[in-house]
């Protein structure tokens, strides 16, 4: 099977990957090129069909990550680190008049840069050297290619520098435009190459999960013995065959209400739209009145997929209305599917986690949660209304996770809010794991 590859890259970059169309037979390229890595997020947007998205750098990669976390899919990109700068500095050294004695440069960190210069064994004390590692570190120097070409532009015109060293290919373009003495970063074959070779064993891993099995299970929550209740099951019956041919997946009654679907899980995938939503539940709620749950499970058995849909199934029933959930062979809980899908794991191999677990008596489930609850805000602090919300939890049940928290130290109380001129303040909690 093919695997097609979308490649995010300036334009004169572009023939250098995907000349190994012929080297990795199995890879259908698409090309989506850009002048300022800053238009990256946009452009990601734009990507069609792909299976794997692969970035001519980490600056593309990194502009883009918000528009990849919307799409699901495995990214790579072509790194430029030590390795990088180590050829490029041999390259300096043996092709350019101006030498290594004035150099200016910009990279996306400075340690890369130090690890080169030691390799070498180079003198850098009259070199000039700014980062955006904000790229590679939270903390990190911001990414400005503004300010990097005034960098160099002031660097080159004071006589600190002869030569100016870019990693960034649209600062290139501006500072030859401008006659400054430049060269655009070289990037390594050997790095290419990987970077290729590793979209294409992603793509082989996306095959062989898609391949997976996968069972949904289909239940009408209010059923009614009368002629409504009727209509209502064979409707259902009849979406769900509808959403099996479009699918290839088949679809078995187990009771008048019932039903249980096989297929893989490139054909869940399809049918969720990634995951992303049922509209079979919302349908039903309209048309009839009625609520329906569905869960549906992955696994390498049969056995293993249906009893990860029957968890979809329970966790599907715990909500109020309609809804969907998804077990992952990983154990991954997924749902519910549609606005406000959340993921969280059954289990867990993070030895924290499973530390925090045994000390507090708190589910590994409950705890996996509350991380994904904390990466999505802003910052880590919360009231326990805000956490029952995230959770579908009374306040009491989630303030009682919170003080079994507090009593290891896990939870702490940093301050109160008052959201309404009556009532209590609520508490504000910042989690310690």
């Amino acid at each position: 099977m093919w695997t097609q590859v979308a490649v995010i890259t300036p334009e004169d970059f572009a023939p250098r990957i995907t000349a190994y169309a012929a080297e990795f037979s199995n890879l259908k390229f698409s090309t989506y090129l850009y002048r300022n890595p800053m238009e990256c997020g946009t452009l990601v947007e734009q990507i069609q069909e792909c299976d794997v998205l692969l970035f001519a750098g980490p600056l593309p990669y990194f502009f883009g990550t918000k528009a990849l976390a919307k799409r699901s899919k495995p990214s790579v990109y072509i790194p430029s680190d030590e390795y990088t700068l180590t050829l490029n500095l041999g390259y300096i050294l043996l092709n350019r008049n101006e030498g290594l004695r004035a150099l200016s440069v910009d990279t996306p960190k400075k340690a890369y840069l130090e690890q080169a210069v030691a390799e070498w064994q180079l003198d850098s004390s009259g070199w000039s050297v700014t980062d955006y590692s904000q790229i590679i570190e939270e903390d990190g120097a911001p990414f400005d290619p503004e300010r990097i070409i005034r960098f160099h532009l002031e660097n080159y015109e004071s006589g600190r520098s002869n030569l100016v060293l870019t990693s960034v290919d649209y600062v290139y373009e501006r500072l030859r435009a401008q006659g400054v003495p430049c060269i655009n970063m070289i990037v390594p074959e050997k790095s290419i190459r990987e970077t290729v070779a590793k979209a294409a064993h992603y793509g082989q891993l996306l095959i062989s999960e898609n391949a997976q099995i996968a069972v949904g299970l289909a239940a009408i929550n209010q059923w009614e013995q009368e002629e409504g209740g009727l209509d209502a099951g064979i409707m259902l019956q009849q979406m769900l065959l509808e959403l099996g041919k479009e699918t290839d997946a088949s679809i078995q009654q187990l009771g008048l209400d019932q039903f249980i679907l096989y297929g893989t899980r490139g054909s869940i995938e399809r049918m969720t739209d990634r995951f992303s939503r049922m509209p079979v539940v919302g349908k039903m709620e309209h048309l009839f009145g009625v609520t329906v749950s569905m869960g549906f499970g992955f696994g390498m058995t049969a056995k293993e997929a249906e009893a990860h849909a029957r968890i979809g199934l329970f966790h599907a029933r715990k909500q109020a209305g309609s809804s969907a959930f998804l077990v992952t062979n990983e154990k991954e809980v997924i749902g519910p599917l549609g606005t406000g899908t959340k993921a969280y794991r059954l289990k867990s191999e993070d030895r924290e986690l499973l530390r925090v677990s045994e000390q507090t008596g708190v589910s590994v489930a409950t705890l996996s949660k509350l991380s994904g609850f904390v990466k999505l805000r802003r910052d880590n602090r919360f009231t326990a209304t805000d956490l029952a919300e995230y959770l579908q939890l009374s306040r009491r049940s989630a303030e009682r996770i919170v003080k079994k928290l507090m009593t290891h130290r896990f939870v702490e109380s940093v301050g109160e809010e008052q959201p309404y001129q009556q009532g209590r303040p609520r508490a504000v909690y910042r989690i310690n794991f």
